[in-house]
């Protein structure tokens, strides 16, 4: 096993349990040497690490620590830069700079635009990129691409932009539940959901209340799965999450990963009684939806949803979370103890509560 450090875009303790998580659901044996902020040096067996970060939707680069660095690439040249997140650069340059020379290799050294490469600077640039964090030097071996999901995002054949979670936190959500032979998201919207699960070659299912957003959900996951070649199953549903067991049978889900109805979309800060009237709705629907998903459900199955914390013009209210799971059969679950639940994602006029729940 060798060092690698992780660095996390914002939310890092979201992503780092993502990272967790995705390491335990699929096996992966780890060690986490050290965590701090958007940092983290996990101890990890050689893999695919380009793979892996397109399959993480938290992790901005992945860099594997060295003692001793030798070039090993087929051209003279190259240009690189050096990103410090703890330290100096000095030691590794001065290091780097004596190597290169005795390789005969022709080294352009690059500075960032801020403290820090960015991942379209390393891609812009054509750059090889080293990072230092402390005691710590590395090369970074894979870099998530921006593109990727603009690309996804864009081009596919339909967008209800209420009806939509972001691609990043759609990929984090479906490593969180654990998913690895199916997924369900009850509340689909236009499939962003699922479509993250597809590519990680993850049967899936769909539920939406909405006729528009079951065939936006269709026409994107069709043109995925011929835009990707993917052979992965996906069945979509008009139909409601509070009536699950009259489509599917009992133990036939193995992880559930979505966004639910938040409440409505405001355009200016709400009164305390608008928000107390949205709050009982959603508590109302989402403890209907836990009692039905228990009984398809299977056991030690887990759930990532995001729930709404509302405000209005002179405070907030959470969701009850303690009413909505209890007597459901489901319990919370973290993935490791380092981690509170829920992750708070803020916004504007709501902050976005992660939570993992697992069938017990």
């Amino acid at each position: 096993m060798r060092e690698y450090i992780f660095v996390f875009g914002r939310e890092p303790e979201l992503s780092f349990l993502e990272a967790a998580s995705y390491f335990q659901s699929h096996d992966i044996n780890f060690k986490l040497v050290e965590w701090k902020n958007e940092i983290a040096i996990f101890l990890l067996e050689d893999m695919d690490f380009e793979l892996l970060i397109k399959r993480l939707g938290g992790t901005v680069k992945i860099a594997e620590v060295f003692a001793e660095y030798k070039y090993s690439g087929r051209e003279n040249k190259l240009n690189y830069g050096i990103s410090v997140y703890s330290g100096n650069e000095t030691k590794l340059r001065n290091f780097l700079e004596s190597e290169f020379k005795k390789e005969r290799v022709k080294a352009l050294f690059r500075k960032p635009r801020d403290k820090v490469f960015m991942p379209s600077e390393i891609f812009a640039k054509g750059l090889t990129e080293f990072v230092v964090y402390g005691k710590y030097c590395a090369r970074t071996i894979a870099v998530f691409n921006p593109k990727d999901y603009k690309e996804r995002d864009e081009t596919r054949p339909r967008q209800i932009l209420l009806h939509q979670v972001s691609l990043r936190l759609a990929r984090i959500l479906v490593n969180l539940s654990f998913a690895k032979h199916n997924l369900l998201d009850p509340f689909c919207g236009v499939g962003t959901i699922l479509q993250e699960a597809m590519i990680s070659g993850i049967d899936v299912y769909g539920v939406d209340i909405d006729s528009e957003s079951i065939e936006a959900s269709k026409e994107n996951l069709n043109w995925l799965r011929g835009r990707y070649n993917l052979k992965n199953n996906f069945k979509v549903i008009k139909g409601d999450s509070g009536k699950l067991t009259a489509y599917f049978k009992r133990d036939e889900i193995h992880a559930v990963a979505t966004e639910p109805d938040l409440g409505p979309y405001y355009k200016k800060m709400p009164s305390r009684e608008k928000v107390d009237d949205a709050v009982k709705r959603l508590e109302n629907l989402y403890l209907n939806f836990f009692l039905e998903l228990r009984q398809v459900m299977k056991k030690k199955g887990k759930v990532a949803i995001v729930l709404p914390r509302l405000k209005y013009k002179n405070g907030c209210r959470d969701i009850n979370v303690e009413r909505v799971i209890k007597g459901t059969g489901f319990e919370m679950f973290i993935a490791d103890k380092k981690i509170k639940l829920p992750i708070i994602s803020k916004g504007r006029f709501l902050d976005r509560m992660i939570y993992v729940f697992e069938a017990a």
